[in-house]
């Protein structure tokens, strides 16, 4: 994972385009998460609706302080796993996530991506609405919550325009 701020230097010297080329086409930002565990053995908690509210405000309002998610490098179709398994493409270290979660359907030639809960415990999200068993397409600036774990979703164009303004909490003259 990368912080914000060692992005923002990252992004000053790379072009639009190298940025997309070293990130891919989208980035998952989160919160840095609580402390790991062996949850892939634990069952899974109930996700509450008030952690995942303040976990969507915290997105919004704490952009200087996220970690950029890692993401395997995306072929024109992909298809990405969401859970707590090790196996999966994006690990998920929290107990309100199901082991096998969801899936992220990146489609270069449309230029979207899909996410699809698996029938999971606690349900994904998105922008605090439950998915419940219909496939969506997210669009730049969402929020995706899988049980209690948020995601902001930014195209890498976005965040890079995003990184060359002022810190967040800082105007700009």
């Amino acid at each position: 994972m990368l912080s914000i701020q060692e992005l923002r230097a990252l992004g000053a010297s790379l072009s639009i385009g190298a940025f997309r080329r070293q990130l891919g086409p989208f980035v998952l930002i989160q919160r840095s998460p609580g402390r790991p565990s062996s949850l892939v053995l634990e069952p899974t908690r109930v996700a509450a609706a008030s952690d995942i509210e303040k976990g969507m405000l915290s997105l919004l309002f704490e952009f200087d302080d996220l970690l950029i998610t890692t993401l395997p490098p995306l072929a024109r179709v992909e298809e990405l796993g969401v859970g707590r398994l090790p196996d999966c493409d994006l690990v998920i270290d929290d107990s309100s996530v199901s082991k096998r979660h969801a899936t992220l359907r990146w489609s270069e030639p449309q230029g979207r991506c899909t996410v699809k809960d698996l029938g999971s415990t606690n349900g994904t999200f998105l922008n605090g609405a439950s998915l419940g068993t219909r496939e969506a397409t997210i669009r730049d600036g969402d929020i995706l919550s899988f049980g209690n774990v948020q995601f902001w979703f930014l195209m890498t164009d976005t965040l890079h325009a995003r990184l060359h303004g002022p810190p967040s909490g800082k105007p700009s003259y």
